[in-house]
């Protein structure tokens, strides 16, 4: 019998992961599991862009703050829920800090969006779902959604 204790629910804020974010909190529900939202800030981004123009490290923190505030929000609607739910802000290469996260905390499933990208957008614009799919060390389960 499968137990998952630990649901982790990445979101970049897009509609996708939000939608994927509800079947997360019915999924926690189910399981009695507890739920962490994480979120991560790219910070090699800022590096490239900003580096010689801005104060990056104050750049990071703004930033980081702002997503800390969108993630209590986000979670607001979940408040009669009656599943613990945290949020996380992380920084660096996304796939690589979902899958880092969830192997450091026991994570026992990921639920994310794909965006349902193929052939050459899938290439051109790269699939951080996908590379969670492949690194990670726990069962991660794909909501494929499309603008259609």
């Amino acid at each position: 019998m499968v137990d998952f204790k630990r649901i982790l629910a990445p979101v970049d804020m897009s509609d996708f992961s939000l939608q994927a974010l509800d079947y997360a909190v019915e999924m926690a529900q189910k399981y009695g599991a507890e739920l962490t939202v994480l979120s991560v800030v790219n910070g090699s981004f800022y590096t490239n862009t900003y580096m010689n123009v801005l104060d990056l490290e104050n750049i990071v923190d703004s930033v980081h703050q702002q997503v800390e505030k969108n993630l209590r929000e986000v979670v607001q609607k979940y408040d009669q829920s009656p599943v613990t739910i945290k949020t996380v802000v992380e920084e660096g290469n996304p796939y690589l800090a979902i899958c880092e996260y969830a192997k450091k905390k026991h994570i026992d499933l990921i639920i994310m969006a794909s965006h349902g990208y193929s052939g050459l957008d899938s290439i051109l614009i790269g699939s951080v779902t996908e590379k969670v799919v492949r690194k990670a060390t726990c069962p991660v389960l794909t909501l494929k959604f499309t603008g259609e």
